[in-house]
């Protein structure tokens, strides 16, 4: 409960009002945010954060296997996983949350890293990965597969990215609405289209995988292990908008635990019925869901070329429309609560002493960090740009990787929250924690083991199997290239990193500065008090000696 301050009052909190030694800024900041997050749309926000189309597509391109071991990483990794995030946004409820827990555990350096690395990767998959999903969703569907022109793709992408900022910009409120009606997307979309895919197994012939392709082997999981973990990302996400939800402490767990459950449900059934009816062939990276969408829809008016080519007719055109504006609005949604998640994460991570104050500028009318959702749409825009510039030659490849790796580098921040987790049990006893996750050291060292070993794939692919090898080799590299390949992915973390570095010293000054400050106005105070304290002793003094003869007579 924040209480107001009087003219004279310290800027310091006492410990007790204060236990977690957050700065004046953070606290004056929480008085602009407002409580809009109900239980419903915290589940919502979740779900939009965690479940993405464009993952569907990526796993199930990566065959059979990946979808064996996305089953069983589900139960040892995405449950425990779970447990962890319901504890730790339970317990500790401040904005900022996943900064706030590794600040509490290790310190506002290492705080200040796990900001700036979630934070570096949302402008730069939303403008180089979702906006060109969108692109393809909208040529696809709503363009009958003609493509844009320059003028065109400009027109429509940096509109995608713009309209994402603005939905950030504006009060909770109203932007809660993007993700209710991304997960109404998701709600019509998924269990229709996996219906719709079974018919057309059913009507043309299973022509994927046979269920024999659905084994375990290390090597499926060396290969697969990057990607899934990938789509696993993101239950702590809408615990960095703590204090804009009117029962957090309820709420948080409840939405971790069904948002896992509904995410190995969507998950499950889409990715085992595209590789059950549809080739490999026909679903690919980042737009998989989209073609497999398209191919399945055929069942309603369409045809599939001999070359592979998807035509839509009839009602399936019709049909492929509306999906199209649904996987729009989906995409749309993963985006923009990415992007809310993580500005919010790094604007109170700025105030509490992490990072330059002006960037986390808190619009007090709308209770949100304007400046920094403008410097993310910025950012977004620039990656787009460059992205579309670069489609060919080895520097096109050079940048494809980076990019992925600047995407799936937020998996470097679980390598600090699983072990804060066990610290923050330790050192904060005492705090009220709801939900209370068993053997929590054990559970703490599991997972921070699986995300090293993902890590590490993504990173040299193949190690500890055959390192850069034909089984784990990106499409477009040879042999020899597995040495610039881990360079080129290495170079992005360092940045990220750097640019991290350079966040917190500037953040540390302004908590040096600030901290003076607080002792220069304390000091002042006292001998304020001091001063009135010595000028009382005289006028009591005056008063003995004046009363003493007077006394006497």
């Amino acid at each position: 409960m924040e209480t107001e301050r009087t003219e004279n009052e310290p800027l310091q909190e006492s410990k007790s009002s204060n236990p977690f030694a957050l700065t004046s800024e953070y606290l004056s900041e929480k008085l602009k945010l407002r409580q809009s997050f109900g239980r419903k749309e915290v589940l919502f926000f979740s779900i939009c954060s965690l479940i993405g189309l464009d993952t569907i597509g990526v796993v199930a391109a990566a065959g059979a296997q990946a979808m064996s071991w996305m089953a069983v990483l589900a139960i040892v990794f995405l449950i425990p996983a779970s447990m962890v995030i319901a504890e730790l946004s339970a317990a500790f409820t401040s904005q900022g949350g996943p900064y706030l827990w590794v600040r509490l555990a290790f310190g506002r350096f290492v705080g200040t890293l796990t900001a700036a690395i979630t934070w570096f990767k949302s402008p730069i998959w939303f403008g180089g990965v979702l906006a060109f999903v969108a692109v393809a969703t909208a040529e696809t569907f709503l363009m009958s597969g003609t493509q844009m022109s320059q003028f065109s793709f400009h027109r429509f992408a940096l509109a995608f990215i713009w309209l994402g900022i603005i939905a950030g910009n504006v009060s909770v409120r109203a932007g809660k609405w993007v993700a209710v009606l991304g997960v109404l997307s998701r709600l019509i979309l998924i269990p229709f289209f996996t219906v719709t895919v079974i018919a057309f197994g059913i009507a043309n012939g299973f022509q994927g995988v046979a269920f024999a392709d659905f084994g375990l082997s290390f090597d499926g999981l060396v290969a697969s292990i990057g990607i899934i973990l990938f789509a696993f990302l993101g239950l702590e996400n809408v615990s960095a908008a703590s204090d804009e939800m009117t029962h957090p402490k309820r709420d948080l767990p409840y939405a971790a635990f069904r948002t896992s459950a509904l995410a190995v449900l969507f998950y499950g059934f889409s990715i085992v019925a595209i590789l059950l009816v549809l080739p490999i062939s026909q679903v690919s990276g980042m737009t998989g869901f989209v073609d497999a969408v398209k191919s399945a829809f055929t069942i309603y008016g369409g045809t599939i070329a001999e070359d592979g080519t998807v035509t839509l007719t009839g009602a399936g055109s019709f049909i492929g429309s509306v999906a199209g504006v649904l996987i729009l609005i989906a995409i749309f949604s993963t985006g923009v609560t990415w992007l809310m998640s993580s500005n919010r994460n790094l604007a109170m991570a700025c105030f509490d002493g992490a990072g330059p104050r002006w960037i986390a500028f808190t619009n007090p009318r709308y209770g949100t960090p304007v400046r920094l959702n403008n410097i993310s749409g910025l950012l977004a825009s620039a990656i787009l740009l460059l992205g579309y510039r670069l489609t060919d030659g080895d520097i096109a490849k050079y940048f494809g990787v980076a990019l992925s790796f600047a995407v799936a580098s937020s998996l470097v921040v679980y390598l600090v929250i699983f072990p804060a987790f066990w610290v923050l049990r330790n050192k904060y006893p005492d705090t009220e924690r709801p939900y209370r996750v068993p053997a929590h050291r054990t559970v703490s060292m599991w997972l921070t083991l699986v995300v090293a070993f993902g890590i590490t794939q993504l990173l040299a692919p193949g190690f500890g199997d055959n390192w850069f090898g034909d089984a784990y080799r990106p499409a477009g590299w040879v042999a020899d290239q597995g040495r610039p390949y881990y360079l080129t992915q290495l170079a992005v973390l360092l940045g990220v990193i750097l640019i991290a570095i350079c966040l917190w010293l500037i953040g540390h000054r302004n908590l040096v500065s600030m901290r003076t400050g607080i002792e220069e106005q304390n000091n002042e105070i006292d001998q304020d008090n001091a001063e009135i304290a010595d000028s009382a002793d005289d006028e009591d003094s005056e008063d003995l000696t004046t009363e003493g003869p007077a006394s006497n007579n």
